[in-house]
């Protein structure tokens, strides 16, 4: 999204920092947030600070030619390039989307009067471990004017981290658009249970605990939606399981539609999470998840009602989640309409770029 040019002086200006152009969760919201902003009457610039080379990636601007997959230590072409989209487009207000675009803006904004918003999209408990990056993180924090958690979990993790944010932190969701709403799951069609799931088979994900727990379970079919780092390593672990021909590798794609309309269930095994749109997504079109508990799953799903929770020191938990709703069709589509229900009334777009657009304005105010 190219910067726009002002029709009123009173409309405020926000510059959105995301890390990349490659298209995953953060990225695509960004440019949505942006999108929602803009009909609000926001003058808008939404850019990356890298360039993944992907080309599936999302339409902004990027700053600079850094590789977005080999960003190393803090870069001053990066530095200096943000510096002067801030000289040149001077917002309002400068947003920065996830832990990777903070450390930039919050030196960006050193040398600017714009204030800074931060949105933690993560679990700062699992990304920020040693004393120095805890100090680190504490001081980019004190930079921000406003914190937007997408999670009760992720607020409650930085509060520890940072007990001064206590004023200026608060839970804002992220949500799904409205065409996800009018997806039709493939919860009527007969057949195995078919299980999808949708993000980068990295180690954070955990991909392996669902391609073992889904192997257990007779006659379930399994379908990877992304790429990453344990590609090959799952494709080794699905020839020693003996179980290629119930298990799909498609990887990164434009338009999740098709496989949430083939789904009847997500499985989502990650090891951390903000609150994770893949949930979000599901739900929407009436596919029901099955979690492992972290970060905030139990804020996107009810467990029993709209999808079910599974404690990850139950090593077999997703097994027998899976083994039952295998069983039980009807148990799957009540699920997934109660799933819709709530991300309807709770996750909606329309209504949480509005949420967005009430707190950001507060610190103009």
């Amino acid at each position: 999204m190219q910067p726009a040019a002002p029709i009123d002086s009173a409309q405020p200006r926000v510059l959105i920092l995301t890390a990349t152009d490659r298209r995953r969760g953060a990225e695509v919201f960004s440019v949505r947030l942006g999108e929602g902003l803009a009909g609000r009457g926001w003058v808008v610039d939404v850019v990356s600070l890298t360039r993944s080379g992907d080309l599936r990636r999302v339409g902004i601007d990027c700053l600079t030619e850094v590789d977005s997959a080999h960003p190393g230590r803090l870069n001053r072409r990066i530095v200096r390039a943000l510096n002067d989209r801030i000289k040149d487009f001077k917002p309002d207000i400068v947003v920065a989307n996830g832990g990777s675009t903070l450390r930039y803006g919050a030196l960006a904004t050193l040398w600017s009067e714009a204030p800074l918003a931060y949105i933690a999209i993560g679990e700062p408990d699992f990304w920020i471990r040693s004393m120095p990056s805890r100090i680190a993180n504490r001081w980019l924090l004190g930079r921000t004017t406003r914190v937007l958690a997408v999670c009760d979990a992720t607020r409650r993790q930085l509060l520890e981290l940072d007990p001064s944010l206590a004023e200026r932190i608060h839970v804002t969701y992220t949500g799904v658009p409205d065409e996800l709403f009018t997806i039709r799951s493939g919860e009527d069609d007969p057949g195995p249970l078919r299980v999808v799931m949708v993000g980068s088979l990295s180690d954070e994900k955990d991909p392996l605990l669902a391609l073992r727990s889904a192997a257990r379970v007779r006659g379930v079919m399994l379908r990877f939606v992304g790429s990453g780092p344990l590609m090959d390593r799952i494709r080794d672990e699905i020839d020693a399981l003996g179980v290629k021909d119930r298990v799909q590798l498609i990887g990164v794609v434009d338009d999740v539609t098709p496989h949430l309309e083939w789904a009847n269930v997500l499985l989502l095994t990650s090891r951390t999470e903000g609150l994770p749109a893949a949930i979000l997504e599901a739900g929407a079109a009436s596919v029901p998840t099955v979690a492992v508990d972290t970060g905030g799953v139990r804020e996107a799903i009810s467990d029993g009602v709209t999808g079910i929770v599974v404690d990850r020191s139950d090593v077999d938990g997703v097994v027998r989640a899976l083994t039952q709703l295998a069983a039980d069709p009807e148990l799957v589509r009540r699920l997934g309409r109660a799933a819709r229900l709530l991300i309807k009334e709770r996750f909606a777009m329309d209504h949480i770029i509005s949420g967005y657009a009430a707190r950001l304005a507060e610190v103009l105010e």
